[in-house]
């Protein structure tokens, strides 16, 4: 993936702004069937069972939902709700700010999240949370609200260039590398239980509470992370 952080300030949206969005949604009217390439505005979108949907310049004012065995590609777009999908084929997810969630599962290919040659600096306002995926997973130079939450994933994961407002989460993943670099976390980094068998790194990342680590088949290597809270467990030596 190619995605990572430049100068755009976070979304935040509070109580009443996320009430707005799901108000502006449920009036709007029916999602919108994406086969192929669309440019324009559109109250939710639906990729339905095996189609590839590409969103070029289009903002969605609801959800966009991904279909089984279905691909999803977006680049300079703006997504007013959730992306989510179960059992899709791909996700990629370039040069777009999301203002809700982001919560993908079982995706049997790649998952790219973040910006194109870095350009500009994509925004998701709730979570990025990825759970039980197959394929490789990419997060880079974005500005998440939340958390980014990797749970029971499958294949290499890469979190580069990264400002999160609260926390990241690694947890149970079987993978031959994690890597995590220059990220800066305004919450906690924990990575717990997870079985890697190459490459297990944690460098230059910025935690603004505390890094710990625990019960992974290796620790973690790296340097120059620092954590207000501590480096502790496995994390210890990452300093």
């Amino acid at each position: 993936m190619k995605s990572i952080i430049g100068s755009g300030a976070a979304i935040v949206i509070g109580a009443a702004g996320i009430s707005t969005l799901l108000a502006t949604s449920a009036s709007a009217g029916p999602p919108q069937t994406c086969t192929g390439t669309m440019t324009g505005t559109y109250a939710a979108i639906n990729v339905p069972a095996g189609a590839t949907c590409t969103l070029d310049g289009a903002t969605v004012r609801g959800n966009v939902t991904v279909g089984i065995g279905s691909t999803l590609m977006t680049t300079g777009s703006t997504i007013r709700l959730n992306v989510k999908g179960n059992l899709a084929a791909k996700v990629n997810i370039i040069d777009t700010d999301v203002w809700g969630q982001i919560h993908l599962t079982r995706t049997a290919g790649e998952i790219i999240i973040g910006n194109d040659g870095c350009k500009v600096d994509p925004n998701a306002g709730g979570n990025i949370n990825l759970q039980d995926n197959f394929g490789p997973i990419a997060i880079c130079q974005m500005t998440i609200k939340n958390n980014i939450l990797l749970h029971g994933n499958h294949n290499r994961i890469g979190v580069f260039d990264n400002r999160v407002g609260n926390n990241i989460h690694v947890y149970r993943t079987d993978a031959p590398a994690i890597r995590l670099r220059d990220n800066t976390v305004r919450g906690n980094l924990a990575m717990f239980d997870n079985t890697v068998v190459k490459a297990f790194v944690a460098k230059g990342n910025t935690i603004g509470g505390k890094a710990n680590c625990r019960g992974n088949m290796i620790a973690p290597t790296g340097s120059a992370n620092t954590a207000a809270g501590g480096l502790t467990g496995q994390c210890a030596g990452l300093g």
